[in-house]
């Protein structure tokens, strides 16, 4: 059969039009509120009213940051099936009346193409101290067009990776993965010794999803919050065609960029950028070998493997036993095929946030290895 292309397969899209929505999205923002929260209103919907600014719907990622400065768990505490608006108006007077503390509120006007909230004048989405200096995406893609947008032209940001909804990313973090040329690992071998990775192959062949080649598209992963869940970060990134997961590298000297959400001048941000695009075609030919390596690294027992190697980097009893189900997927009792299978389980997480997590073990695996 012919080889299967990524982009027959995938969503893949120029770096223009991802431009175009980030900026969309920056244009629905309202400047920032600096507030003595002992002001603030809760309104009997739950929602905030802000002095002289409006009302506003809080995302769950805001409630839970005001929480936390409660020092309470929204959900549990304040359900409107348990207590009244005038409880937990209550508790933030008396949490800041003596103190007059203020947060830095983040704030977003609703879409035009959305029906809103009656009563409300947009969202919150986040409460934040004072100091805090968010570096938003519009800023990055600015910096990104301006000084970058030719080291970009053969790149191609890949949708729904990590969301399983038609999103870059959630209410308290985005995700944005582009992939670049394909890498050739070699000829899937379809008449493999092991009769069940033989089997898997015949199977997916059947339903035209075997490529020719076991093909790597390698890439990178940035992600980015700018409310206060994680700083910035890319990493080195590998989608495998043939079962159509991702590998995340994340440790060591593979982490391409990590800034944390503080002021920065253009110039440092392009310094930073600059840096992660040069060092990323040597990551991708490193791990292009290392993966070649670990196809020859033979596991005995992968059921055992892939269990303690989990264990040891955390991994949730769950998805330790997801990743042993999926092992049987495709049964290559090597490395490689462990790293396979950690990255197919890591599909089924419906949380992109933890989805990045149990990716990243992968490539932590593969440095292992």
């Amino acid at each position: 059969m012919n080889a299967v292309r990524l982009d027959e397969v995938k969503n893949l899209i120029k770096f223009e039009q991802v431009r175009k929505e980030v900026a969309a999205q920056h244009d629905l923002k309202l400047p920032d509120v600096e507030i003595e929260m002992s002001k603030v209103r809760v309104t009997p919907t739950f929602d905030l009213e802000l002095p002289q600014v409006g009302v506003f719907r809080m995302t769950d990622w805001a409630k839970k940051q005001l929480g936390q400065a409660l020092g309470v768990q929204w959900g549990k505490w304040f359900d409107p099936k348990l207590v009244t608006n005038d409880v937990v108006q209550a508790e933030i007077h008396r949490r800041f009346d003596k103190t007059h503390e203020k947060k830095k509120l983040r704030i977003n006007q609703f879409s035009p193409t959305a029906p809103g909230i009656t009563g409300c004048d947009g969202y919150m989405r986040a409460v934040l101290t004072p100091t805090y200096h968010p570096i938003d995406d519009e800023r990055i893609f600015n910096r990104m067009e301006k000084r970058f947008g030719g080291r970009l032209e053969n790149l191609r940001f890949m949708k729904n990776h990590l969301s399983k909804k038609s999103s870059w990313g959630n209410d308290h973090c985005n995700h944005y993965t582009l992939v670049g040329d394909a890498i050739n690992l070699g000829e899937i071998d379809l008449n493999h010794p092991d009769p069940d990775v033989k089997h898997w192959y015949e199977v997916a062949k059947m339903e035209n999803r075997l490529p020719k080649d076991d093909t790597i598209y390698p890439g990178f992963h940035m992600r980015n919050s700018e409310v206060g869940y994680t700083a910035i970060t890319i990493d080195e990134f590998a989608f495998r065609l043939v079962c159509l997961n991702g590998l995340m590298i994340t440790v060591g000297d593979s982490r391409l960029l990590y800034r944390q959400h503080r002021s920065i001048v253009d110039d440092e941000i392009d310094r930073q950028l600059d840096q992660a695009f040069q060092r990323a075609p040597e990551r991708w030919e490193s791990t292009r070998q290392k993966m070649v390596r670990s196809q020859s690294q033979q596991v005995l027992n992968p059921a055992e493997f892939i269990e303690i190697e989990l264990k040891r980097l955390d991994a949730p009893k769950y998805f330790r036993e997801a990743a042993i189900k999926a092992f049987d997927l495709e049964p290559l009792k090597t490395a490689y095929g462990a790293l396979q299978a950690i990255t197919r389980a890591a599909q089924d997480e419906q949380d992109m946030d933890k989805r990045f997590e149990f990716e990243a073990m992968a490539g932590k695996l593969l440095l292992k290895a």
